[in-house]
């Protein structure tokens, strides 16, 4: 057997309750209670509902190989690791996942590739990352599209303007979309620049953004100027001062040592950071439907709930190490968010809501939040 098991690593700092509600599972017979949203999304009619418990009768023999481009010590990873575990279990060593990590069987569009051409068959990867098929998800990189991490997966989860655009990827793309969830947002930080609240206060501060127009679209939004800066070349251009700031989640402040070259935190939040999950169309209706529901059980169970647990002591971790470095950390009751909101959507009524691609899904947010 190839399967490899990960040892879940401790964090040492311990979390407050998350103000963000579980929301109710929306397939049928998933679990008894309540689940983190976002998961798994059922928009296949003829896949069963989701059941970490179901009864496994099938004795055929399978295996698949997983491509997941973080390192074993990520949560994301240790999901999976549990995930491949149990489901090895439940099916007496029949359905045998190979987990490999850290990127070791390529780049993350290497690895979605290897799975449309069922060489692998299951990939983690950002959403934005299927805009190289469908054009359309490259609406998950505007900002304040979503006002909280729950909204966003519950729309994920049960729009059908959401399970429409999984059909076409899948039709396009060869690629059936199992489940999301959230692995951080994208937070404004600055040095040497006086604290604000408002986009307005940031005018003519000079923020990194990446290369592609959106990017520096959502840089606009938030009052300041976008400079293009390779990630590689970020630490010293903050530390020279050839920009004043950066837009990076908590994790990636804390990897990339962002910390010791920023002083001031914002938990602005203005962009979410989606990692979807990917199988092959002839490798999942190979499966029988006692191991499809397990699967679908086992993502709702760890890519979930044990997900969310772990995701928030590890930002909390993080957020400690920052405030540890002397940061100072500027949270959301200090903001004006009504100002930033404002700001975004003006941003996308002017350059994005008469874009084909992307009209439909900014009208069906509004409409389904109230935003």
């Amino acid at each position: 057997m190839k399967f490899r098991k990960v040892i879940v690593l401790g964090l040492a700092t311990s979390m407050a309750m998350s103000s963000l509600a579980f929301a109710e599972a929306a397939t049928e017979g998933t679990a008894d209670g309540e689940h983190y949203p976002g998961a798994y999304v059922q928009y296949r009619e003829n896949d069963p509902a989701a059941d970490a418990d179901v009864e496994i009768t099938s004795t055929d023999k399978v295996t698949w190989t997983i491509a997941v481009c973080l390192q074993e010590s990520n949560p994301q990873s240790q999901a999976v690791a549990k995930m491949a575990q149990e489901i090895y279990d439940a099916t007496n060593g029949n359905f045998v996942w190979d987990v490999h990590y850290n990127s070791e069987l390529g780049s993350e569009g290497e690895a979605v590739e290897l799975v449309r051409n069922n060489t692998a068959q299951f990939v983690t990867s950002n959403v934005t990352t299927m805009s190289s098929y469908v054009e359309d998800y490259g609406i998950f990189a505007l900002p304040y599209l979503f006002h909280s991490e729950e909204d966003l997966l519950n729309y994920l989860q049960d729009s059908d303007v959401a399970k429409n655009l999984y059909t076409k990827l899948e039709d396009s793309a060869g690629l059936v979309t199992l489940g999301f969830n959230c692995t951080g947002t994208r937070c404004l930080s600055t040095k040497g620049v006086k604290q604000g609240s408002k986009p307005d206060d940031f005018k003519g501060v000079k923020v990194r953004s990446m290369e592609a127009q959106v990017w520096q679209d959502v840089i606009e939004s938030l009052g300041a100027t976008p400079v293009p800066v390779a990630y590689t070349e970020l630490y010293t251009a903050l530390q020279t001062g050839v920009v004043q700031g950066q837009d990076n989640p908590i994790a990636n402040t804390v990897d990339g040592k962002f910390y010791e070259v920023i002083d001031t935190f914002y938990e602005t939040d203005h962009a979410f950071l989606i990692s979807g999950y990917y199988t092959n169309p002839e490798a999942w209706d190979a499966l029988p439907d006692d191991y499809k529901a397990l699967v679908e059980g086992e993502l709702i169970k760890y890519q979930g709930d044990y997900y969310h647990d772990e995701i928030l002591k590890f930002r909390d971790e993080c957020t400690k190490t920052v405030e540890d470095a002397g940061v100072k950390i500027v949270p959301q009751d200090e903001l004006d968010m009504d100002a930033f909101y404002e700001s975004a959507d003006n941003m996308i009524q002017e350059k994005y809501a008469s874009n084909d691609a992307y009209a439909e899904y900014i009208s069906d947010i509004k409409e389904t939040f109230g935003y």
